[in-house]
C-alpha cells in the first residue's frame, strides 16, 4: 500500500481531461470517522497566482499518476469552471453544506468502500 504524507499532496497541481490544469490542492479534508480524505480544496489559477476561490473537488474522482507524479481527476477545464467555489470563511464553515454540493455537482459516490 502506497503512502504519502499529507503535506507532499497540498501545492501539487490537479490535471484535467486534456491535460489541462484545473489548480492547486490548497488542503485536504479528512472523515474523522472513517480516517479516509473525503476531499481535496483546489484553488484556481488567476492572472496574478490564486484566484481566492476555492473548490471541494470529492477524492473519490481524484486519482495518483505515479509516472507523472501528479494528481488527476476526469473532468474538463469548463466542468471545473462551473463546479461550486467557495472562499475560505465558506469553506471553514459547515453551514454552506459545500461537502453535499460538490458531491452533488460532481455525481461522485459517497459510500466509497476502500477494501484491502
Amino acid at each position: 500500500m502506497p503512502l504519502t504524507r499529507s503535506k507532499d499532496i497540498l501545492d501539487q497541481d490537479l490535471i484535467g481531461t486534456g491535460d489541462s490544469k484545473l489548480g492547486t490542492i490548497r488542503e485536504t479534508f479528512v472523515d474523522l470517522d472513517t480516517g479516509r480524505i473525503e476531499f481535496v480544496v483546489v484553488e484556481a489559477g488567476g492572472l496574478l497566482g490564486g484566484s481566492g476561490k476555492y473548490h471541494p473537488v470529492p477524492w473519490s474522482i481524484v486519482r495518483y499518476d505515479p509516472m507523472a507524479k501528479e494528481f488527476r481527476a476526469e473532468i474538463s477545464k469548463d466542468q471545473f469552471k462551473g463546479s461550486p467555489s467557495y472562499d475560505r470563511a465558506q469553506i471553514a464553515s459547515a453551514d454552506y453544506a459545500w461537502d453535499e454540493q460538490s458531491n452533488r455537482y460532481f455525481d461522485a459516490p459517497t459510500d466509497v468502500v476502500v477494501r484491502p
